[in-house]
């Protein structure tokens, strides 16, 4: 509803009974309903907060055989053409590329707003069209899942400025990291 209060025409609201278990999935789910219709841009946030991939976006534009820009802090549209910004260590990089495409966003590339009261009436107006799907197989198998061994218990080897030799000592010998 936040999108649509925002400013999107209408939304479409892919439902399954599973959960996805891996990005392949999620993105030729996407790509799939894509596909029939018309767009200029394709807008995903830089990666997975669920499972920290950042494969989704990337996947799709693939799926779909459109360009695709990732991380992304400017994004400047015109003219069937796009300009977006990268930030790297020391600067900038422009990319530009033709519409349709797909771009990935930092975060720093919108403020976020809040919506007005009007605006949040107006959006209960628009359609969402809700579709039942059938996510494609999972190309990832799970085969098991375990914590980590408990870590051993921390040693005290003194205090102060007498503990100094005897830590050297213990971290040369035992822990063999100096």
């Amino acid at each position: 509803m936040k999108a649509l209060a925002l400013g999107a025409d209408k939304a479409i609201h892919l439902k399954s009974d599973k959960i996805p278990d891996d990005p392949g999935s999620t993105a030729k789910a996407l790509a799939s309903e894509l596909k029939g219709l018309d767009f200029d841009v394709l807008l995903f946030g830089k990666k997975g907060v669920d499972d920290d991939n950042q494969q989704v976006g990337q996947m799709v534009a693939e799926l779909l055989g459109i360009p695709c820009v990732t991380q992304i802090v400017k994004l400047e549209v015109s003219d069937r053409k796009a300009v977006a910004h990268r930030e790297v260590e020391g600067g900038l990089i422009t990319v530009e590329t033709t519409l349709p495409a797909t771009f990935t966003a930092e975060k720093d590339l919108t403020v976020p707003r809040y919506a007005s009261l009007r605006e949040l009436v107006a959006a209960r107006k628009k359609p969402v069209v809700v579709k039942d799907i059938q996510l494609p197989q999972s190309s990832i198998e799970i085969v098991s899942i375990q914590n980590p061994p408990p870590r051993p218990a921390g040693k005290i080897v003194g205090r102060g400025v007498d503990a100094v030799p005897i830590l050297v000592k213990l971290l040369h010998e035992e822990a063999k990291v100096i």
